[in-house]
């Protein structure tokens, strides 16, 4: 979920750079998300203005509304695209791991997870508490992204399921409220802590998904 991973280049050559369009229109959308992250995450949401986002992604007013119609639709593109890169990045890291126990790969996953956002405080709290202040029109982004947590989760614990160290698959609600319980926890740290102290919640995370997954669907 770090700004870098959404992130691929800085601001693109001036004159004949010999990229294609479409190279270009996805380094701007990228440099876009970006910034808007960073700008959400230092500012606040509602202090953040498409002024603000060009002047950090570096690029021209007109291109952001040739990519964005609002501000809105470019959080939700900078939300949906640093969690998925996230995601990715858990799936490619902890599922393909070999001779690994299923407690194991909890805890890596969720030392992963937070040591990303640990190093991210803006992005972290762009995500974790600025969404909130985004207002409905981020709903769906936020229901959206939860069930692709609650996915990656299932994934883990159906290879727990295979080397049978879980009796069965777990019940999607408790992962749901384990997901809902994760949020609460990690914006209570941005906010007491700050982004730095999230790694130390890996213990209690752990614990808990490892309790919660054991109990197998009715």
């Amino acid at each position: 979920m770090s700004v870098e991973s959404v992130d691929e280049s800085g601001p693109l050559p001036r004159g004949r750079h010999g990229l294609t369009r479409e190279q270009v229109v996805t380094s701007q959308y990228r440099r876009l998300c970006t910034a808007v992250l960073e700008a959400v995450g230092e500012q606040g949401y509602a202090a953040t203005t498409v002024s603000d986002i060009v002047t950090r992604a570096q690029v021209a007013r007109r291109t952001f509304y040739a990519v964005f119609g609002t501000k809105d639709e470019c959080f939700a593109a900078a939300y949906d695209l640093a969690v998925g890169a996230a995601l990715d990045q858990l799936k490619e890291t902890v599922t393909g791991l070999q001779g690994v126990s299923f407690a194991e790969r909890v805890r890596i996953s969720f030392e992963i997870y937070l040591g990303v956002l640990s190093t991210q405080p803006g992005a972290a709290r762009a995500l974790y508490v600025e969404t909130l202040a985004a207002g409905p029109g981020l709903v769906a982004h936020r229901a959206r992204v939860h069930e692709r947590f609650a996915d990656y989760i299932m994934a883990v614990a159906h290879v727990g399921v295979r080397d049978g160290e879980l009796p069965g698959e777990p019940d999607r609600q408790l992962v749901d409220m384990l997901l809902g319980g994760i949020d609460d926890r990690v914006r209570n740290c941005l906010h007491q802590r700050g982004a730095a102290d999230l790694p130390q919640l890996v213990p209690l995370f752990t614990r808990t998904a490892i309790a919660i997954t054991r109990i197998p669907a009715a």
